[in-house]
C-alpha cells in the first residue's frame, strides 16, 4: 500500500514536471515584484509599438486615400489627441495587467510549494539513503548530503 502512494506521488509529481514545472519555476525564479514590473515593462513597450503602427496605418490611410494635407494633420491639437488616447490606454493596460501577472505568479508559487511538500512526503516515506531532492538547488535541482557526496565523485 505504502508502494502505491509513492507511486501516486511520483506520477503526480512527473505530470507537473511536464505541464507547469518549467514555466513555473522560470517565472518563481524573480521576486513577484520584479517579475511583474518587467512584464509590464515588456507589455508597456509592446502595446506602444502597437498603438503607434496603428495610428501610423490610419494616417497614411488618411494620406493616400482621402488626399489630405499633411500639414492640416499634423499640429499641436493632433499630437495632444495621440499622446492622451496613448497614455489611457496604457494605464488601463498596465492596471489590468499588474493584476494578471500577480496572479500568475501566485498560482505558480502556489504550485511549486504543492510539488515541493510532495517531494519532500517521497523524500521521507522513500527513504533515499540521505539523498533528499529540491527544486531550489543545484545540480538539475538534486541537492545531495555530504553522505552522499563520496557516491557521486565516483
Amino acid at each position: 500500500m505504502e508502494d502505491l502512494k509513492r507511486i501516486k506521488t511520483m506520477v503526480s509529481l512527473a505530470v507537473y514536471d511536464k505541464h507547469y514545472g518549467d514555466k513555473d519555476r522560470k517565472i518563481t525564479s524573480k521576486y513577484r515584484r520584479d517579475y511583474v514590473y518587467l512584464r509590464g515593462l515588456s507589455m508597456r513597450i509592446g502595446v506602444a509599438i502597437g498603438f503607434f503602427i496603428v495610428c501610423g496605418m490610419y494616417y497614411l490611410y488618411e494620406l493616400i486615400v482621402k488626399n489630405a494635407d499633411v500639414f492640416e494633420m499634423i499640429n499641436k491639437s493632433t499630437i495632444i489627441e495621440i499622446g492622451a488616447a496613448l497614455l489611457i490606454v496604457l494605464i488601463l493596460y498596465t492596471v489590468v495587467c499588474s493584476f494578471t501577472y500577480k496572479r500568475e505568479y501566485e498560482q505558480a508559487q502556489r504550485r511549486l510549494d504543492i510539488y515541493e511538500e510532495r517531494l519532500k512526503r517521497l523524500n521521507v516515506s522513500g527513504g533515499l539513503k540521505g539523498r533528499k531532492i529540491s527544486v531550489k538547488g543545484k545540480d538539475n535541482g538534486r541537492v545531495i548530503s555530504d553522505a552522499s557526496k563520496d557516491d557521486r565523485n565516483l
